[in-house]
């Protein structure tokens, strides 16, 4: 990149004047040389700065944006029944999303990273509460019957969680 370039809004003279000033190969005086170098570095040091402060406001928009695109449902905006055609019955998906949006609650008070999740990332808690519920019922007791699966489950408390480490 050019210094002309670089100088962003400066007139051509300017930045023409400029880099001619800029240009220490052949300044023989070791103090005139390092003010020269110093002056570049703080000029490229400023643009650096400008440019990451402008990422940061892009980035800060963009996250306000699009904190709105997407948002969990209530527990009362879904129904109560179960899923049809199960004959045990189902769990109950109000029963997931709340104990999903509590965990995720707890999660972001208590989590080192709880600035980042509150810009609107998911989680994979509502899977993990599916397969805790779904283990743990008496229907996967009976559904591993009917099947014949060779191998025995774990209960669900003997599952690791993602956050901790199998041994």
């Amino acid at each position: 990149m050019s210094q002309q370039e670089a100088s962003g809004s400066r007139s051509s003279t300017a930045a023409a004047s400029s880099s001619a000033e800029d240009d220490w190969s052949s300044v023989t005086d070791p103090s005139e040389r390092r003010k020269i170098q110093n002056r570049i570095a703080q000029r490229k040091f400023r643009e650096k700065m400008r440019q990451q402060q402008e990422d940061r406001e892009r980035q800060i928009e963009n996250e306000r944006r699009a904190k709105g695109a997407y948002t969990a449902p209530e527990p009362g905006d879904v129904d109560d029944l179960g899923e049809s055609g199960i004959p045990w019955g189902s769990f109950s998906l109000r029963h997931v999303i709340a104990r999903g949006r509590q965990k995720e609650q707890s999660s972001r008070e208590t989590s080192p990273h709880a600035a980042a999740s509150r810009t609107g990332g998911s989680s994979r808690v509502g899977l993990q509460l599916i397969d805790e519920y779904a283990r743990g019922s008496p229907a996967w007791a009976a559904w591993r019957d009917r099947v014949g699966l060779g191998e025995q489950r774990p209960p669900p408390d003997a599952i690791p969680r993602s956050n901790e480490q199998r041994i």
